[in-house]
């Protein structure tokens, strides 16, 4: 028997009941429990292999694991910087790549932004051990881009394969690249060329602020900031140390303003304790700063949404409009393998930060909705094989500010789990937090989709897993399910997500085979004409 069937099975045995008790007022609670009945029904899962028609929750909000956020608007374009994880810890990450939207619920990219750098080329290497060892570039939190005489400038993180670090100063001529080296003539590994480009900090985590008179300040990790020179090659001035509220590591800085009070946020513990928390200045972005009233740490875990870890992140203004929005990095499965949240930031009178619930909901559309046909929906999915389901457990803090440091709320921390399945119907919920993932043995990954009738299709949308490495696909259609005629193919290995294959035409039947690249969907979107 089906949720929805036990439920009003439920309902009606409490009906009844109902009916012995004296006095009671029949008709409102009779409508009180058909009502729930009504919703509950309504809302419970699809079964399995059918789309669900669920409420979309939008975060994540980008259909791909990424970490460390940034988010600026140029034009009428959202611009997204941030680390590309693979799963494969902090040894190795994936090409950078810069996410674009004008809805801010739409994403979409195309191509690395920095490709003079071969990110997962091994390179060996003795270490001080004299053990021979092996590893690779890696491009970790670009920051917040900024624009300036008709330039934009990031400053990632870059890390040798020998985890040699710092903050470069990358420059294009567009918003989304490519990006090359502002200085010096890239970065080399077992080379010793003279004119090697420089670090900014020989650390990580840059973070760069524009204050309202034009002068620029970087801030980066353990709580350190310095002014900018004008060209935003060097730093010009000493190096400040921030005192925060709590002690203890701390990375992904974040500085901005609001009216006439500078906020700097810092990251506190790690993992699915994650957390962020800020101190105030009344005079300057490097000083002196102050605890604010209330939580001072504004987000961190919440069971009751399930979010966990919410980290490093940044802070987006909505251009002619008093809207903040917090994004920050969600602790996914464990390790590098998490992904991109976005929640209102709301304040009070005095300019405090209310405390931030972290969940699914998202925030939503933030332009006009940049999506052109109808979604088909009502269809059915298989797939060649997928891999089993995972749970993910995890100790986690409710609310550290009810505790004196951050290591005694870790001592307090409950352990939670969290279940991963990888079914071929996930790529159908409308949800970038869940995906189709093919069995790691499996062979010729394939997915089939059945339209129970055959509709007129415009085109389809494919966001596949690990997108920044590419993938060649075939689609096929049919009438019947037997035969089979290809309608559209990526040949070669394409960087881009979402991949579109187009000019379908009337179909019942729609098969996706993956002939290189990982061998996973977030999400497989049909449009009818």
């Amino acid at each position: 028997m089906s949720r929805s069937m036990v439920f009003l099975s439920a309902c009606f045995s409490v009906f009844n009941k109902i009916f012995k008790v004296k006095h009671m007022r029949l008709p409102g609670y009779f409508s009180l429990l058909i009502l729930a009945a009504f919703y509950f029904c309504s809302s419970a899962p699809s079964d399995k292999g059918t789309a669900n028609s669920k409420k979309q929750n939008l975060n994540p909000i980008v259909p791909d694991n990424l970490a460390d956020p940034s988010v600026v608007m140029f034009d009428d374009t959202f611009y997204m910087y941030a680390t590309i994880d693979i799963d494969h810890d902090l040894k190795e990450m994936g090409p950078p790549v810069v996410w674009k939207s004008t809805d801010f619920v739409n994403w979409n990219f195309e191509g690395t932004i920095i490709p003079q750098i071969n990110w997962n080329e091994p390179h060996t290497y003795t270490d001080k051990e004299g053990k021979e060892r092996t590893g690779y570039f890696r491009y970790w939190a670009p920051g917040k881009p900024l624009k300036k005489d008709g330039k934009y400038y990031i400053f990632p993180t870059i890390v040798k394969p020998d985890d040699s670090m710092g903050t470069y100063v990358m420059v294009s001529d567009e918003p989304g690249g490519p990006f090359d080296f502002a200085t010096g003539s890239g970065l080399y590994f077992n080379e010793d060329p003279e004119d090697e480009t420089q670090p900014l900090i020989p650390d990580i985590d840059g973070e760069p602020f524009v204050d309202d008179n034009g002068e620029v300040y970087i801030f980066w990790r353990r709580r350190k900031a310095a002014k900018l020179s004008h060209d935003l090659l060097s730093l010009d001035g000493e190096i400040i140390n921030i005192p925060t509220e709590y002690g203890g590591y701390s990375e992904g800085p974040v500085m901005f303003k609001r009216d006439s009070l500078y906020y700097y946020i810092y990251t506190l513990s790690g993992h699915a304790n994650y957390c962020n928390g800020y101190m105030i200045s009344r005079e300057g972005p490097l000083g002196p700063f102050e605890t604010p009233k209330g939580e001072s740490v504004f987000i961190y875990s919440n069971s009751e949404s399930g979010v966990w870890g919410p980290g490093h992140g940044n802070v987006f203004r909505m251009p002619g409009t008093e809207d903040y929005y917090f994004l920050y990095l969600e602790y996914g499965e464990g390790g590098t393998t998490r992904q991109i949240f976005a929640n209102k930031l709301n304040f009070n009178e005095d300019g405090t930060i209310k405390p931030v619930m972290p969940d699914f909901k998202g925030v939503g559309y933030l332009g006009e909705k940049d999506i052109e046909g109808t979604l088909i929906s009502d269809l059915n999915v298989s797939a060649s094989s997928y891999r089993s389901s995972k749970i993910v457990e995890a100790s986690v803090v409710e609310n550290p500010n009810n505790h004196d440091n951050i290591k005694a709320a870790r001592e307090q921390a409950e352990k939670r789990a969290r279940t991963f399945s990888y079914q071929p119907e996930l790529v159908l919920d409308n949800s970038n937090y869940t995906r189709w993932y093919a069995r790691e043995d499996g062979q010729n990954p394939m997915v089939t989709f059945d339209l129970k009738e055959a509709k007129m299709i415009d085109r389809c949308e494919m966001f596949f897993v690990l997108p920044a490495f590419g993938h060649s696909w075939i689609l096929e259609k049919s009438m019947n399910g037997t035969d089979w005629v290809k309608c559209d193919r990526q040949e070669n290995i394409t960087v881009k997500s979402p991949h579109i294959g187009g000019d379908i035409g009337e179909a019942r039947f729609l098969r996706l085979k993956i002939t290189d690249g990982e061998p996973g969907l977030w999400e497989f979107k049909i449009y009818g004409k």
